[in-house]
């Protein structure tokens, strides 16, 4: 009977086509990424300027596999989530020149998940990946069928899915960081919501508002999706969706017993250069009156910007196909990070605004169109994912 049963179960996972879509942009996508993280790992690029000249020393760290991914996935915003599943927020009030209270600026549900891992195994950075690429692929087969569930046909959703898995930035969801679950956890409120699973909606958006900041345009977002649904305010039905800001609040209220402060993550934003503008246009538009300038430190200009017009690009696309649900989520998904003042991280920060791939797969109808956007987003990946590997900051962020 269990054998049976496991047939069964077997048979059903292989006659699911999201399952068998997803697998195969997962497998494409991922060995791509791997096999540059192992290739390039064991490179370290030291650079020694001088007047006038540049030289570098290209050094090859000996190691195995699992040492140079380990080594090379250390790196930047991974050693704070670290820290923090290992020891915890700091205990006192928040002081912009302390380290340790920058890292209010990383939300809890992650570290959270680092500290439960933490004691199954001792390589918590190797098997968070593990975890995270799990996240990525579960997230990819949900928005396969999530596309399906807003009407689109296959051809839309396959585009969507390889579009998301072949982003530039799209190595940063088989890292530790909250790229694929926050993924995870948006697109699965959207299909629990489209399926009129309200209260699992409300559940699933809780953690996705302890995850980021940006959690919260779930609340919103889906009411105006439920009214689309339903063509009025249900409330009995939707009652559920109000659990959404309880993973921010929560939050929240453990700040404030340790430092006081209920916004200390608003004030460890500033220690990273965030802070908010009036205007959120006036980034992207001093960024654009600076093309000249491709990349600085943590910062790539012509992707940054480029990632900010892709996103209203999309929304209009989503606008003329009356989807207003997806088109507010980017919109205000879009506008908080440039509200901070600066652009660094807006094309990763694009890259999990999942209704910008689903209207790229709206919008590629042309055999030409999807052909070009593939072969740009995949060279794009293997660059990126190389400079990240060789640890160049202007990947990093």
């Amino acid at each position: 009977m269990p054998s049976l049963s496991r047939t069964r179960w077997f048979d059903r996972f292989r006659q699911d086509r999201s399952i068998r879509e997803a697998l195969f942009v997962f497998l494409l996508t991922r060995s791509l990424i791997f096999l540059i993280l192992i290739c390039a790992g064991p490179v370290n690029i030291v650079s020694f300027p001088e007047s006038n000249t540049r030289h570098a020393t290209v050094v090859l760290e000996p190691g195995s596999i699992a040492q140079n991914l380990r080594r090379t996935m250390w790196q930047a915003d991974v050693i704070h989530y670290s820290d923090i599943s290992r020891d915890g927020y700091h205990p006192a009030p928040v002081d912009l020149n302390d380290r340790r209270s920058h890292e209010y600026a990383f939300f809890p549900l992650f570290p959270i998940l680092l500290w439960l891992l933490g004691h199954i195994t001792e390589d918590v950075v190797l098997w968070s990946a593990v975890l995270c690429n799990i996240f990525f692929f579960v997230a990819l087969v949900l928005l396969y069928k999530l596309t399906i569930a807003f009407g689109y046909d296959h051809s839309v959703a396959r585009r969507t899915i390889f579009y998301l898995a072949a982003f530039p930035f799209s190595y940063f969801f088989s890292i530790p960081l909250t790229e694929s679950l926050f993924l995870l956890l948006t697109v699965a409120s959207f299909y629990a919501a489209k399926r009129e699973h309200w209260w699992a909606a409300g559940v699933i958006g809780l953690f996705a508002s302890a995850t980021r900041l940006t959690g919260v345009l779930l609340l919103p977002s889906l009411l105006v999706l439920s009214w689309q649904m339903y063509r009025s305010l249900q409330f009995r039905k939707i009652v559920g969706l109000l659990l959404i800001p309880f993973g921010l609040f929560a939050y929240m209220f453990y700040s404030w017993r340790l430092t006081g402060d209920a916004l200390a993550f608003m004030q460890a934003f500033q220690a990273w250069n965030r802070k908010p503008s009036i205007f959120f246009l006036s980034p992207l538009i001093k960024h654009l009156s600076n093309l000249p300038t491709i990349a600085e430190a943590w910062n790539i200009y012509v992707l940054s910007t480029s990632s900010a017009l892709l996103c209203f690009v999309c929304i209009y696309i989503l606008v003329r196909r009356r989807e207003w649900a997806l088109a507010l989520y980017t919109l205000m998904s879009i506008i908080l990070p440039l509200s901070s003042g600066v652009m660094q991280s807006v094309g990763r920060y694009t890259m999990g605004f999942f209704p910008v791939v689903l209207a790229l797969g709206i919008g590629a109808t042309s055999n030409h169109t999807d052909q070009a956007i593939r072969f740009v987003f995949v060279f794009l990946l293997a660059i990126l994912t190389l400079l990240f590997a060789a640890g160049f900051t202007n990947a990093l962020s």
